[in-house]
């Protein structure tokens, strides 16, 4: 008489990655979310008669992360075993318009990043005003972690003697002690971005080449080695923002690199594996 094989019951390792990837997801989409309001109240502290640009500038960190976002989802609807085979015809044309319009969203964060960058170093020098003289007149702050914190006279009193500086952009000031670290901070965005646009790329690159069955051993390598330096650079840049900024910066970029080595297993199968694994204790059944 024939044996046959119960199918397993639990949790198995395919459903357990698949939760993991979920939960990752849906941690990054609430980091969207807060960023969407750190960007809102920098808005706020933009100068009058500032132009469009400026109010792209303000919210180029939400874009940019809600960019991702949608891209990251692509990139597993693209190459997750369940589902890489669905996106055929239309479909396939919709994925590939859809990530076209993430990349000039990413490319044009990378510019508002440089941008960014290019303002600190034009902060003028404050004369013959304290910093109390802007207090509860819309004005913020600078932090040293970069972030805008409302001038009020409870607080200004605490910036009395140091040397002041104004954004050329916004209404926001900044100490010479703290200058400095916005400059550093400035440089890690635009390290950190220009990285990421260099992962994306090899991702686009590497799946092209999967697709239409292209993807050589030599390739692979070659993508793969390209791919660990720019990993290198965003390990460099989390481990900065661990130890010199906030909390939130550097949870997100660890999240983030997570995610794409989530990604990047599905690129090389583990999902695809585990799939087959599946497939064939069922066949055995």
């Amino acid at each position: 008489m024939a044996v046959t094989e119960s199918k397993p019951t639990g949790l198995t390792k395919e459903s357990a990655f698949r939760i993991f990837k979920i939960v990752i997801f849906w941690i990054l989409m609430i980091n969207v979310i807060y960023y969407v309001y750190e960007d809102v109240t920098a808005y706020l502290y933009l100068a009058p008669g500032s132009t469009l640009l400026d109010t792209l500038e303000a919210f180029s960190v939400s874009i940019d992360c809600t960019a991702w976002m949608i891209l990251i989802v692509l990139f597993e609807m693209e190459t997750s075993a369940q589902s890489k085979d669905q996106f055929t015809g239309m479909r396939k044309w919709v994925i590939a318009g859809l990530t076209a319009a993430c990349y000039v969203v990413l490319v044009y964060a990378a510019f508002g990043y440089a941008a960014g960058l290019a303002d600190t170093y034009h902060f003028e020098p404050i004369e013959n005003q304290s910093a109390c003289d802007f207090a509860n007149a819309n004005f913020a702050y600078m932090a040293a972690d970069a972030r805008p914190i409302e001038l009020t006279e409870k607080n200004c009193g605490g910036l009395e003697g140091e040397k002041l500086f104004k954004s050329p952009t916004d209404n926001v000031i900044a100490t010479e002690s703290v200058l400095p670290a916005l400059v550093k901070l400035g440089w890690i965005d635009v390290f950190n971005s220009n990285a990421w646009l260099l992962v994306v790329l090899l991702f686009q690159i590497e799946l092209s080449l999967e697709q239409a069955d292209m993807l050589t051993k030599r390739r692979l390598l070659m993508v793969m080695v390209w791919k660990g330096f720019a990993y290198l650079v965003l390990l460099g840049c989390a481990i900065y923002w661990t130890v010199y900024s906030a909390f939130i910066d550097s949870w997100d970029a660890w999240l983030w690199l997570l995610a794409f080595i989530l990604i990047d297993l599905n690129m090389l199968g583990l999902d695809e594996t585990q799939n087959q694994e599946a497939n064939n204790r069922v066949a055995a059944t």
